[in-house]
């Protein structure tokens, strides 16, 4: 008999599931799923720029999303130091995309050309404020900019380095926008030695810390940083420079004392 009551409650189940199915076929229509969820992100994690007149005292970022599906708008933010925010300004903290457009730009003013020093690299990390709407690694971006120069042989000099104690002949370069110098490839390949001197070429008027090339150890790449004191002997520039790395966001003598580099002009 249970088998009996058993096997009738399964057809009757059978029938009832038939009957529904058939029931909820004819009711359903469209089945909706939930928007695309946009995603935005910027080109690269870093970025570096050279800044001409041309660019009109802006420097445009762009940013990306997922989806060209209606009109967006989100946020975001500049992080830079002080010396940096004197010059560069977000121009909105707000970017805004129209349907169908897949990019918008991020714009920071720098008001003219002339503004920039000839020597400085200015550093900016900009970041999409909602982190659930960039899930890539690409949600931040750090900016290295700086002015475009124009530079043209200068012949070539001799180098004498007290950091490193080793001598050499060293190319020079001069921009054509200035009294500004380049020793491409000083220290180490791919990483130039700039500064600037003064009109008439018996001071030296501009050097800002920079990176050598050099790393050491566990602390990593070392900087030449200048705090005054260069002389000018006929045509041989010398300049005190502390090598130093960067420790808790400072700059640390290697040595505790600055060591004289010597540039000899052509």
């Amino acid at each position: 008999m249970k088998n009996k009551i058993i096997t009738q409650l399964a057809v009757c189940a059978s029938i009832a599931l038939m009957t529904f199915t058939s029931c909820d076929t004819d009711v359903v229509g469209a089945i909706y799923t939930p928007d695309e969820i946009a995603a935005y992100s910027f080109a690269a994690a870093q970025m570096n720029v050279e800044l001409t007149a041309d660019d009109q005292g802006k420097l445009k970022v762009p940013v990306y999303r997922s989806t060209t599906k209606g009109d967006a708008i989100i946020t975001i933010t500049a992080d830079m130091t002080e010396a940096t925010a004197s010059i560069f300004t977000l121009a909105s903290s707000t970017i805004s995309f129209a349907d169908s457009e897949e990019m918008a730009y991020a714009e920071l003013d720098f008001g003219s050309i002339d503004n920039l020093g000839v020597t400085n690299r200015y550093t900016i990390t900009l970041a999409i404020a909602e982190e659930n709407q960039s899930p890539s690694a690409e949600g931040s971006i750090k900016i290295q900019a700086q002015r475009l120069l124009t530079w043209e042989s200068y012949g070539t000099g001799f180098y004498t380095s007290g950091n490193f104690e080793e001598s050499w002949p060293q190319p020079i370069e001069k921009a054509a926008e200035g009294n500004i110098y380049r020793l491409p490839d000083c220290i180490v390949q791919g990483y130039p030695i700039i500064f600037s001197l003064s009109e008439d070429g018996q001071s030296l008027i501009g050097f800002d810390a920079q990176a050598t090339g050099y790393e050491y150890g566990n602390y990593g790449m070392t900087y030449f940083v200048y705090q005054g004191g260069a002389i000018m002997e006929g045509n041989t520039l010398n300049i005190p420079l502390y090598l130093c790395v960067i420790l808790n966001g400072q700059y640390a003598s290697l040595f505790g004392e600055a060591y004289v580099e010597t540039i000899e002009f052509p």
